[in-house]
Order: structure tokens, then C-alpha cells, then sequence
């Protein structure tokens, strides 16, 4: 999972940064930096900001070429 797909996500939803910073209980510079695909960025911080994603109703889907597929329930 890359910083565009949590973007991507986050546009579903129209949220900001702010918001899936609070939904997922990161600060809003880790989401930066996720969102940047910064070095060093923990996996757990990624995952939070996945599972919040995903609580608010978006899907991460593999497709057959490889690609992920985001998209909104």
C-alpha cells in the first residue's frame, strides 16, 4: 500500500488529513509522511490509517495485473 492509495481512499470519503489523522489515532504529520511514502514509517502506523480506512467503508483490492484497486463500499 502506497501514499497514493491512502489519498485515493481519503478522497473517496472527502475526508482530510485531519480526519483520518483523529479515525485512525496518528498524528497528522505521520499521515503526511504515510501519505509521502517517507522512509521509515512504521507499518503500524500504516496499518491504523488502513483499518480506519476501512471502518469508514473503503476496500483495498488486488487485481489480476498486480495493481491495488481502491474503492468505496
Amino acid at each position: 500500500m502506497q501514499g497514493h492509495h491512502l489519498r485515493a481512499a481519503r478522497g473517496l470519503l472527502d475526508w482530510s488529513m485531519s480526519t483520518l489523522a483523529e479515525a485512525g489515532g496518528l498524528s497528522l504529520s505521520t499521515v503526511r509522511r504515510l501519505e509521502e511514502d517517507a522512509e521509515g514509517q512504521g507499518a503500524r502506523s500504516r496499518h491504523r490509517a488502513v483499518t480506519a480506512l476501512r471502518q469508514a467503508g473503503i476496500r483495498f483490492i488486488a487485481l489480476d495485473d498486480g495493481t491495488l484497486a481502491v474503492a468505496r463500499d
